[in-house]
């Protein structure tokens, strides 16, 4: 049975959902020139297991039928509740070739949990080879297999929408915990420096040259990037200027150039690194509730905050600690303009409709700036959802 929270219900039964998202397309900007903070949430497959009960994870990613019905339910039921629809319901099968798997790297999956990366090897001879065969990877040979492609010309043929690549991808910590484990990585950094220094030198530049090929293929010329990042937080400041950052300084200038929004997602605890974040330019951001909102505002203060409510707070606590954090929250980094209140990473497994309904009460009753001044919708991204919640890669989960 889907997570209702009828204590939660009965005390948002005056919430207008329609009127809410409704001002929501008025409350995106980076000013205190509107009617009050935006809101979001970032549902993802974690959310949804829990919430439907599902009886077995592994069809939910091998049967398209079943996945899309699974999302037309689950849609119908938050549209009801919170005036939202978050699932595709004509989800893709296939999917472009994920940098990951250039150096070796897939998914497994298993009963009860979602995808995740198992490391190419432990042995550095190994890894070095690995590292020959992708510089000489032909990536426009590379990274569009048959069956994607056949699956793109018959939507298109078909009329139906087809996304755009290349809009942003996992960030450099990430992928390398993941291509080689935890363990193995930064006993090499030390043991084998200029190993990991070529992977990462050979990441930059692949990294790249994908998200190249993947907007051209996809007629994409939507400025900006985002990246997803949540293992920077295992890297101490000097490993991660060393190892990361470089990766990210080549990305980003070849990627999102100039002006164009620079958007990070990392639900870890990663406050020691928000001046490299300040300085690639990153202005949009939801970091892990460890980081404070005060010091991620101190330290980046042109950046909006998607946050900061520890999502585990709005699945478990009191309808009076909710509050009291979004209004803390708000205080410390909202005063500005620059907050959209949301989860500080994703909606956590085992929230229910109610307590969502909460945090859009919460906000639009207590989150507000000025009488209502503003006649027409922002061209900034409303908080509906979040950017990282919407894979732009068909057929690929997001795994942070």
């Amino acid at each position: 049975m889907p997570i209702l929270e009828p204590e939660f219900m009965q005390r948002t039964q005056g919430l207008d959902v329609q009127a809410f998202w409704d001002e929501n397309q008025l409350c995106g900007d980076f000013t205190t020139h509107k009617p009050r903070c935006a809101a979001a949430f970032s549902p993802d497959d974690h959310w949804l297991f829990e919430f439907m009960e599902i009886p077995s994870t592994l069809r939910y990613y091998q049967d398209k039928p079943y996945r899309d019905d699974l999302h037309r339910q689950v849609n119908a039921l938050t549209r009801a509740a919170v005036g939202q629809a978050f699932f595709e319901e004509d989800t893709w099968e296939h999917s472009p070739r994920r940098i990951e798997n250039l150096f070796g790297c897939e998914f497994a999956y298993t009963e009860g949990g979602t995808p995740w990366f198992v490391p190419v090897t432990a042995d550095p001879a190994e890894f070095s080879h690995i590292l020959d065969r992708a510089a000489a990877t032909d990536l426009r040979a590379w990274a569009f297999p048959a069956d994607f492609l056949a699956e793109w010309e018959a939507r298109r043929t078909a009329g139906k929408p087809l996304p755009l690549l290349g809009t942003g991808s996992r960030g450099p910590a990430t992928i390398m915990t993941s291509v080689l484990s935890v363990e193995t990585l930064f006993f090499w950094c030390y043991d084998h420096p200029e190993l990991i220094l070529r992977f990462r030198d050979l990441l930059a530049e692949k990294m790249i040259e994908l998200n190249r090929l993947l907007r051209q293929f996809s007629a994409n010329t939507q400025p900006g990037w985002w990246i997803t990042d949540d293992n920077c937080a295992l890297f101490n400041r000097k490993l991660y200027e060393k190892y990361c950052l470089p990766v990210l300084t080549r990305a980003l200038e070849a990627l999102a150039p100039g002006a164009a929004p620079r958007y990070q997602h990392s639900d870890s605890a990663m406050g020691h690194l928000l001046d490299f974040q300040n300085a690639l330019g990153i202005r949009r951001v939801n970091y892990g509730p460890q980081v404070d909102a005060a010091l991620i505002r101190q330290k980046l203060p042109e950046a909006m905050i998607d946050g900061h409510l520890p999502p585990f707070l709005l699945r478990n606590g009191s309808p009076e600690e909710i509050q009291a954090r979004i209004l803390a929250d708000f205080h410390k980094a909202g005063q500005t303009g620059g907050l959209t209140v949301t989860t500080a990473g994703s909606l956590a497994g085992g929230t229910g409709l109610g307590r969502m309904r909460w945090l859009m009460q919460v906000v639009q009753e207590h989150c507000r700036y000025s009488p209502k001044n503003s006649s027409s919708p922002s061209t900034a991204n409303t908080g509906q959802t979040m950017p990282f919640k919407n894979p732009s890669t068909p057929g690929q989960k997001l795994v942070a």
